[in-house]
């Protein structure tokens, strides 16, 4: 299952959800109920070697 990051609009934390892929986005922040943002991570993904 991958790990969606989230960040609220209202109180500003950010947190991790596991998440099955056909899951709807969350749309409330965990700890204040206010609105929340999928945010765009950074991948870890990393080619190694002259091949590439």
């Amino acid at each position: 299952m991958p790990i969606y990051e989230y960040k609220c609009k209202k109180c500003g934390k950010e947190y991790e959800m596991f998440q099955r892929i056909t899951a709807s986005d969350r749309t409330s922040c965990k700890f204040c109920k206010g609105p929340a943002q999928k945010l765009i991570s950074r991948t870890t993904f990393h080619l190694k070697g002259s091949g590439w």
